[in-house]
This record gives C-alpha cells, structure tokens and sequence, in this order.
C-alpha cells in the first residue's frame, strides 16, 4: 500500500474539523469562509498538523494561513526544514 501524500493527510485532517468530506476539500478554498472553522477549530488543527507531522508549528507560523492549499505548503515548508 502507499503512503497517503501530504496533501491526502492535511485534507484528511481537515474533514475531521469541519463538516465537508475529504473528497470535496479543494486546496482553493478557505479555512474559515469556505469550510466554516473557527478560532478553535484552527488551533485544534494546528494541533493536528504538529502531532500527525511530528512539526513544532507555532500560533505565529500559521497567521498568514488561510486556504488548504496554505496549510499543505506550510506542512511542506516544516517538513523540509526539519529534514535539513
């Protein structure tokens, strides 16, 4: 079996916060005005992304996040610093 992309497992976490299925998550949509989070939900998710991605993502790393497609890149952005 494969292991799910970065995208696959942010979405993922994200439909656990809001009420939209994964597969009508699109990375074009918004956090709040799109998927209905709130301030707790958007620190629960960060929450989520630091546990699930072993990531020590701070309240200010995300205050410019505000799509899926944001909250991936971010992920990425972690994951790369973390690997140098």
């Amino acid at each position: 079996m494969t292991q799910p992309t970065i995208e696959t497992r942010v979405i993922h976490l994200i439909s656990q916060l809001v009420p939209v299925k994964s597969q009508d998550i699109k990375p074009e949509q918004r956090l709040r005005d799109d998927l209905g989070m709130d301030s707790v939900s958007s620190m629960e998710l960060l929450s989520m992304l630091a546990e699930d991605f072993e990531l020590d993502v701070g309240v200010e790393d995300v205050a410019d996040v505000h799509t899926v497609a944001q909250t991936i890149e971010l992920v990425k952005v972690f994951l790369a610093k973390k690997a140098a």
